[in-house]
């Protein structure tokens, strides 16, 4: 006798493990009002620092080592999802 798996174990999608890490990285957001064209001059704390640890919690949650030259040029979550699904699609 054969048993169908019904279990479907539910993927997030690039877009909502994004807004967890942003919302990792910075706690004073409310995911739900997270806007995916936010600049970085428009977050309190995204600094220097909070760059490289968003850079950082990326590239670990999707397994991808991103360009230096990339990186320099984001600014917004917008942009991080763009670099992710461009860096996925060429693994």
């Amino acid at each position: 006798m054969l048993i169908k798996n019904t279990f479907r174990m539910e993927i997030p999608s690039v877009t909502e493990q994004i807004k967890e890490i942003f919302i990792k990285i910075f706690p004073k957001e409310n995911i739900s009002l997270l806007a995916l064209d936010k600049s970085q001059s428009e977050f309190e704390d995204w600094d220097s620092f909070a760059h490289l640890q968003l850079v950082s919690e990326i590239e670990k949650q999707f397994n991808i080592r991103l360009e230096y030259d990339d990186i320099m040029n984001v600014n917004s979550l917008k942009d991080f999802i763009k670099l992710v699904d461009d860096s996925c699609k060429s693994k």
